[in-house]
Formats: C-alpha cells, structure tokens, sequence
C-alpha cells in the first residue's frame, strides 16, 4: 500500500510547483520508478489520476520511467543487474540481495532504488 503515499506525495508536488510557476495546467509529468522500489505505476497512476480530479492537472499525462537495478560488489568486483522476480511479499518486506556473480551479501546498490518526479511540464497563459 505505499503505493497510494507515493502517489499522494506526487500530486502535492506537482500541484505545489505548477501553482508556484503560475501555470494553468499540467500538460504531463515524467516519473522515474526504479526496479527495487517494488512499486506497482498502474496503482500509483489510478491514485494521482484519482486526486487530479478537478485541478489543473486532471488531463496530464504519466511517463513512468522503468529504471532497472545496477549494483556492484565488494567481494568480486561485479557491476550489473540484479535478476528480480516479482513476489507479492516484497510489499510487505524486501528481499535479501546477493551478487548475481559471487553470491556473496556485500553488494551496493548503484541504481534503481529511487522514485522521483523528473519533469513536470506546465502550460502558462
């Protein structure tokens, strides 16, 4: 269910920064999703569709940006993906990671563990 926080916490901010630029509407947002975040974009999307609802960003656009996961390990030196299958329990507890190369636990994760908002584009009159 952090989905629906997620999406709460993008409709304020979109909403906050359209209204500080003076827009009249929001043309379309573009949302980076990184592969670790375990988030679901179709329950984040039903959710800030939902609370546009009579703003002026009710019309814009989702762009969810897939960002797949890199890591690097300290025990061998392996940089690359991680192999990830969907499991409905990484909602509730994230999984232990292992280098793909190695096995061992001593890996850093370089990318796909953020969710942000890259781009809001306004229209202004």
């Amino acid at each position: 269910m952090h989905e629906t926080a997620i999406a709460m916490s993008i409709v304020e901010t979109v909403l906050t920064e359209a209204e500080k630029q003076q827009a009249v509407s929001v043309q379309s947002i573009d949302i980076e999703i990184g592969e670790l975040t375990f988030l679901g974009t179709d329950q984040i999307a039903f959710w800030v569709k939902t609370n546009f609802e009579n703003t002026i960003a009710a019309n814009a656009a989702l762009n969810f940006i897939q960002v797949k996961a890199e890591v690097s390990c300290d025990a061998c030196g392996y940089r690359g993906g991680l192999s990830i299958t969907e499991d409905p329990a990484y909602h509730m507890q994230l999984p232990v990671f292992a280098c793909p190369h190695c096995g061992r636990g001593t890996i850093t994760i370089i990318k796909g563990k953020d969710a942000f908002i890259r781009t809001i584009h306004i229209e202004k009159e």
